[in-house]
């Protein structure tokens, strides 16, 4: 805590300088006055502190007075409070070079009548600082008390942050490191996010070493005990949202454990998934997605960038659903278990699509829309997702499993039909030739019919030029001896080279 002392002009207002004589720097009667000391050495550049008065009678620099136009500099330096002299012994006047550098720099510059005794001067200024020092921490104390008292008494954060503002006699915010409103005080200023007004004023709020959130002040200009009452809210609200993180921690812990318990699969009826559902505040009716977001390990780690937007994202999301989420890390994998309403339209899939679009190094796979007990379909579908989606296309970063579902079906009946031969058959030659010489024409021929046999979109998914296209594909029919006019050739082909690029995992 920085204790504040008495100004400039309430020191001058004492008995003992009635007959003191501002000379210079009226622009800095409100400067702070927290020590007094006395100067009777030339070099005091090193010992000056904010706000500190200097005593001088100039004996040090008496053969030299510019030195002390220097010393005001020194002291505007140090933000200290002003000079007192008695010039009348030693340097017998104030140069005009000094009074003109108080002024500039709105140093006050009092001249002391001789014979006053410098303890008769320190003595009265130091006791006033003191005795308000004291006050100030009695005060602190107090007000310490009465705001961790309603945390303790878990009278809530809006009970504390009524009584800030009543202190403070301003409106105040708390919000969150994204910038979200946690409290207000007066409440209704919290039913939307604002930007600070002109003349508010910021404080961290810091938990665990970070930073939390800001305490938002809408006043400027505040007085000692209110800069105090600033410091000990600081700390409370630091409390309050440790206890709330400790409860938030505890509560996504204990829904991990259970979303865990689903995704493995375990024998739960429909009535004990809802049951321990509405316990974690997942309401039954919500319908459920998951994204599987696959990519460098550090970019999953609890401080990293990547992290703290995604879950940025996520909460904002699910707030303006009216929603619970939940993010679960699985080593070089993050799993989204994102909720709805089952009446909202709004697609978590494009949100999604935006945030990874501007990540390098991950893939996501999107399952699709299941009841709570159900949503081990959702992760097993967007693990294929990422899966076949990826064989098909290594250059495209999201893929949803209901534009892949084609393709998990013909894995799947893979195991009872011998599509080999099948792809042996039509475009054994292709393959050979591809393998002999490192090129990779099963790859342009499946994305030139992926694209319905459109050169344009085949080349932005190979990005290469259409004539290199069209270049590929006429090697292709004179190495292979294909037709691709009419569908069913066409899906034939499309199917043998999927196959193979899915069985394919290189």
């Amino acid at each position: 805590m920085k204790f504040n002392g008495m100004t400039v002009r309430e020191m001058l207002n004492l008995p003992i300088l009635k007959d003191a004589t501002l000379v210079s720097g009226a622009g800095g009667l409100d400067r702070i006055v927290r020590y007094i000391d006395i100067m009777e050495i030339p070099d005091i550049e090193g010992w000056l502190r904010e706000g500190e008065l200097i005593l001088t009678t100039g004996y040090s620099i008496r053969h030299d007075p510019g030195l002390l136009t220097k010393l005001v500099e020194h002291l505007a330096n140090a933000g200290a409070a002003g000079v007192a002299l008695k010039p009348e012994r030693f340097i017998h006047y104030i140069p005009q070079a000094m009074i003109d550098m108080g002024n500039r720099h709105n140093i006050p510059i009092i001249q002391l009548p001789d014979g006053i005794p410098y303890v008769d001067i320190t003595y009265p200024v130091m006791e006033l600082i003191l005795d308000k020092q004291g006050a100030l921490l009695r005060r602190s104390e107090e007000i310490y008390k009465t705001l961790t008292s309603l945390v303790l008494n878990n009278s809530g954060i809006q009970a504390v942050a009524d009584n800030v503002a009543e202190l403070l006699r301003s409106p105040i915010r708390v919000v969150n490191r994204a910038g979200d409103v946690l409290v207000a005080s007066p409440p209704g200023s919290q039913e939307q996010e604002q930007p600070p007004a002109s003349d508010a004023r910021q404080w961290d709020i810091t938990v665990d070493k970070q930073t939390a959130g800001k305490l938002i002040v809408e006043k400027q200009q505040l007085d000692a005990l209110e800069l105090v009452c600033i410091e000990q809210a600081r700390l409370v609200f630091a409390l309050e949202l440790m206890r709330r993180k400790i409860a938030d921690d505890t509560e996504t812990r204990l829904r991990g454990n259970f979303f865990e318990e689903l995704l493995m699969g375990l024998p739960l009826s429909i009535q004990d998934v809802e049951n321990k559902g509405r316990q974690l505040g997942l309401a039954p009716e919500w319908t459920w997605e998951i994204a599987m977001i696959e990519g460098e390990r550090s970019y999953f780690e609890e401080h990293a960038a990547f992290m703290g937007k995604i879950n940025e994202l996520i909460s904002r999301e699910s707030r303006n659903r009216q929603v619970r989420s939940h993010v679960l890390r699985q080593g070089d994998r993050l799993l989204l278990l994102l909720s709805s309403p089952r009446t909202d339209d709004r697609e978590w899939s494009e949100s999604i699509k935006r945030f990874v679009r501007s990540w390098s190094h991950v893939r996501t796979g999107f399952g699709t829309k299941y009841p709570l007990w159900e949503i081990q379909r959702s992760y097993v579908e967007a693990k294929k997702a990422v899966m076949i989606g990826s064989r098909l296309d290594k250059i495209q970063r999201f893929f949803r499993y209901d534009e892949v579902e084609l393709f998990s079906l013909l894995l799947d009946s893979s195991d009872y039909v011998n599509f080999d031969s099948l792809v042996e058959k039509h475009l054994g030659k292709l393959l050979e030739y591809d393998q002999e010489n490192g090129t990779d024409l099963m790859v342009t021929l499946y994305h030139y019919l992926a694209e319905g046999g459109s050169l344009i979109e085949a080349a932005n998914r190979l990005y290469i030029h259409r004539n290199s296209v069209k270049y590929r594909l006429d090697r292709i029919k004179d190495i292979a001896d294909i037709d691709l006019d009419g569908m069913q050739k066409r899906l034939t082909y499309y199917l043998c080279t999927a196959f193979h690029l899915l069985k394919n995992k290189g």
